[in-house]
């Protein structure tokens, strides 16, 4: 390890002043994807397994980097910045932000890219905070007390795009209280509502189902 910070350290004294900036660039949007994709499969771990499929985990790594470089590119030119904020006006996301906990989880990453621009530091301190926030929403959530007789059933509103056979397949669970239905090529994309006795059945079905959903309710669950 020694060995390789000498290196490092011997090839950053050889770089030019400009190269010293990219060098440190590099590092700062490795830095940036590697703390995006610890929170995203972090709070993946935490009921949002919505998170594990392979558009978010490609969100999780790239909108950092794309904060941090938008950022940079930017910089103190007041002109470039007007006129990014112009360009960034007609990008928008197309598919509807659904719940606060998903539209926040966006802006987190964003947040980690942009304090990259300033100090590591502040996105160290970021990226720690993030990660430990779900085991403590989660550990002192009142949706964890799930006792037999508890306060009532919870409910599951969720999207997904998948095959025919996986359609017939998740309607005729038991849970399912109603869905709609829209063709999509040779796909399926699935709107659905399902209540559920207890937690545990509510998690299994999201263990089983987490590749095929792209998005499901994040919010305190309510009593039926």
């Amino acid at each position: 390890m020694q060995d390789l910070l000498e290196i490092l350290s011997l090839a950053y004294k050889k770089l030019s002043a400009e190269n010293i900036v990219l060098f440190l660039l590099l590092i700062k949007i490795v830095f940036c994807a590697i703390g995006g994709l610890i929170v995203t499969f972090i709070h993946s771990k935490f009921s949002y397994k919505w998170l594990r499929n392979n558009f978010n985990i490609y969100v999780g790594i790239t909108l950092p980097v794309i904060g941090l470089v938008i950022t940079t590119v930017i910089g103190s030119n007041i002109a470039l910045s007007i006129g990014m904020i112009g360009a960034l006006s007609i990008v928008r996301f197309r598919t509807p932000i659904r719940t606060p906990y998903e539209l926040v989880h966006y802006f987190s990453l964003l947040t980690i890219g942009i304090s990259a621009k300033v100090d590591l530091n502040i996105t160290l301190v970021l990226v720690i905070l993030l990660s430990v926030l779900p085991y403590f929403i989660k550990r002192f959530s009142i949706t964890n007390l799930n006792k037999p007789d508890g306060n009532g059933k919870l409910s599951l509103s969720f999207q997904g795009t998948m095959k025919e056979k996986d359609f017939n397949n998740i309607i005729s669970n038991k849970n399912i209280k109603n869905y709609s239905v829209k063709n999509e090529n040779n796909n399926i994309n699935v709107s659905a509502f399902a209540i559920f006795d207890n937690l545990s059945d509510k998690k299994n079905f999201l263990n089983k189902w987490s590749s095929k959903i792209n998005s499901y309710n994040v919010d305190l669950d309510e009593n039926y």
